[in-house]
């Protein structure tokens, strides 16, 4: 389609970018606010906007780490992170169906299609992906950093807001 299919395909990755902005902007600021409001989280990332009712310190905090992961890379090296982010957390939540079965009184509304193999094949998925992703050259450093980043969240946690429990 020559010139009128770059600028087609260039507007379409435009909108969806702006889309996906405007969903994190939405929803990233809120969940750090409802962790902060149920003691998960600094507790200055719970206070609300007075005149607004927004969770302002939150929404700010969220920004200010965009703007600098925005001046930091490249739009595939943004796009490479937060995918590698994002993945483990999602093989987590499914491979979370494991244990939820055994409870006692487990009987939930919706049941897993193609119990255990459909979640069993996802988590394994997520682990080739990541893997594959270390074994790569080019992927290695980013995503051994992320990963890392992950990880050191756990005993930060656990120095502040989560020693109080």
């Amino acid at each position: 389609m020559g010139q009128v299919g770059v600028a087609l395909v260039a507007t379409v990755v435009m909108i969806s970018t702006f889309g996906g902005l405007n969903g994190s902007m939405f929803t990233g600021p809120r969940v750090l606010f409802a962790m902060a409001d149920d003691g998960l989280l600094f507790r200055k990332m719970a206070t609300v906007h007075p005149r607004f009712k927004t969770p302002s310190t939150s929404i700010a905090v969220v920004a200010v780490l965009a703007a600098i992961f925005v001046l930091a890379g490249t739009f595939e090296q943004l796009a490479d992170a937060f995918v590698t982010a994002i993945v483990p957390f999602y093989a987590l939540a499914v491979a979370a169906v494991f244990p939820l079965r055994k409870r006692a009184g487990y009987d939930p509304s919706f049941r897993v299609p193609g119990y255990p193999l459909v979640p069993l094949l996802f988590v394994v998925s997520t682990i080739f992906l990541l893997v594959n992703a270390i074994i790569d050259e080019s992927s290695r450093v980013a995503t051994l950093g992320v990963l890392g980043g992950i990880v050191v969240g756990v005993p930060v946690y656990y120095m502040t807001v989560g020693r109080r429990k």
